[in-house]
């Protein structure tokens, strides 16, 4: 809570919506306050004669003072454009909270009219669906019409640097031109702002190449682990005695050998690596639509922390395709289930429904397989090794170490199957690890493994009253604590074999009593 508070002066912010809705003497009769965000604090504001306007404060925690809000008004304004894409409009803004009346920073944006998608998403017949499907698959091949020779955010040329001559394009026949109101500049995605990143120092770039931005990864990544305060707790694992237990030697070892691989895990494709400009959250409430014809979008919102990354990054499915069950590869439909027959009416509308949602992600990948090659092909690289392997290495202050160092072992007996490895000559296994090292390694793995199972059990247990990202709705919230003091009673007395391991587990528990 803490970290979302923050504090303005309303009143002048109203004000400055006014201004910028209007001439001088348009004032603001209604300020209507929207359900929080994670990052934001948004509002609606309606004029006299009925004009409304949408402002945003960030809150503490959504990035680095002045340039998170920068560069969102920068991006909204190219992907617009010079892209295409239904950004909302900016009236007014200031990313410099100490020199405004408002006492934060802010923007003013046009509203979206339409619905957003998630209003009428689960009423939609498949058919509906995958013309919005094939409408968001239209604005992603925009975002690839245009290319940039480095990577990081991006900003107004004004903003970041003194005498900037702007930022290099690179249209669709390898063109190269120069955009001077442009400019790339540090990256503020979340990985390099949560679980304490924002407190550190270290170089968010901009990189000149992959390789150079996959390496700059692991350095934040080690920085992090050897500098911060106190490791973070993991989202997918409990941690006890009788589990695995994370230590920074232990991460830094892990971190240690990803630069000696990175090199041979990058696509020897580089079209795929190529910087493009993406949104980072395309779920169905960030996508506003006409509800009598959904598949006309008429605006995407949140374009807060994006980043220009590697393709293969940016590459894949829509948030809003994600679904409880088998990922999707390939261009096939998904099998329907062999035994629907046998099963009761509540599992047949459950596996139905499923197969629906695992369809229409199929149709997603044929669609990308036919009108966008490059994507597709991005895509198809992150289902390989190489990509799980710089995958689990950009995580690894949060967990995963004992995992990735699984995989570095088993990564051995492939290693000369690799493309990467291949293009370089076939060179030998780059990291050497002890007998005592591997079977180390092995017992950290099935100790995480069990840890990763008890938060599995502790998910079920809570269902809808799980507290995604630490939060619950206002109404779950008592029940949410009851089954977590509930669980952790159960936790402890299943794996606590003696006093000293229950206070253990009591002070290892992630959740509040």
């Amino acid at each position: 809570m803490a970290m979302r508070h923050t504090r303005f002066n309303m009143n002048e912010l109203a004000k400055r919506a006014a201004e910028a809705a209007g001439d001088a003497h348009t004032q603001c009769v209604q300020v209507e306050k929207f359900s929080d965000g994670m990052f934001n604090k948004s509002f609606l504001f309606t004029m006299q004669d009925g004009t409304q306007v949408v402002g945003k404060a960030p809150n503490p925690n959504a990035g680095l003072a002045h340039y998170t809000t920068a560069s969102e008004v920068a991006t909204m304004d190219f992907v617009r454009n010079r892209l295409g894409t239904p950004a909302p409009k900016v009236l007014a803004w200031s990313s410099k909270a100490k020199e405004n009346p408002v006492g934060a920073e802010y923007i003013i944006m046009e509203k979206i009219a339409g619905v957003q998608l998630e209003e009428i998403w689960p009423k939609l017949d498949i058919k509906d669906r995958l013309e919005v499907v094939k409408a968001i698959s239209g604005y992603q091949k925009s975002w690839m019409s245009t290319s940039f020779a480095q990577y990081g955010s991006l900003y107004y040329s004004s903003d970041i640097f003194e005498n900037s001559e702007g930022c290099s394009l690179i249209g669709e026949n390898e063109s190269e031109t120069r955009e001077p109101r442009f400019a790339v500049g540090p990256s503020t995605g979340r990985e390099f702002l949560d679980d304490g990143r924002m407190e550190l120092n270290f170089d968010r770039g901009p990189r000149s190449s992959a390789e150079q931005y996959k390496t700059a990864i692991g350095l934040r990544e080690l920085i992090c682990v050897q500098e911060i305060t106190k490791l973070p707790q993991s989202s997918i694992s409990l941690y006890g005695p009788g589990t695995y237990y994370p230590s920074r030697s232990q991460k830094v070892a892990a971190l240690n050998t990803y630069p000696r691989m990175l090199k041979f895990l990058l696509p020897t494709d580089t079209s795929i690596s190529s910087s493009f400009l993406w949104h980072p959250d395309l779920h169905a409430e960030n996508i506003f639509v006409t509800p009598e014809r959904p598949w006309q979008v008429l605006g995407i919102i949140d374009w807060q922390s994006s980043e220009l990354l590697p393709l293969f990054d940016h590459a894949r499915q829509p948030y809003l395709l994600d679904h409880d069950g088998p990922p999707i590869s390939g261009i096939d439909p998904p099998a329907f289930p062999q035994n629907y027959d046998q099963l009761d009416s509540a599992e047949q509308d459950k596996a139905q429904s499923l197969y629906l949602k695992m369809s229409l992600a199929a149709l997603y990948r044929r669609y990308t397989y036919t009108t966008n090659e490059r994507l597709y092909k991005a895509m198809e690289f992150r289902e390989t090794t190489s990509f799980d392997m710089m995958l689990l290495a950009q995580n690894l202050l949060i967990d995963g170490e004992a995992l990735y160092q699984s995989r570095v072992l088993d990564l051995e007996g492939e290693w000369s199957s690799l493309p990467g490895v291949q293009a370089y000559g076939n060179p030998p296994f780059p990291v050497q690890l002890s007998a005592d090292e591997a079977a180390s390694i092995e017992q950290d793995v099935s100790g995480s493994i069990k840890g990763m199972e008890l938060m599995r059990d502790l998910r079920k247990l809570l269902g809808e009253a799980w507290p995604e990202k630490g939060v619950v709705p206002h109404d779950q919230y008592d029940q949410a604590k009851a089954l977590l003091k509930q669980a952790k009673m159960e936790t402890i007395g299943r794996m606590a074999h003696s006093e000293d391991e229950r206070v253990a587990w009591s002070k290892s528990w992630p959740f509040d009593d």
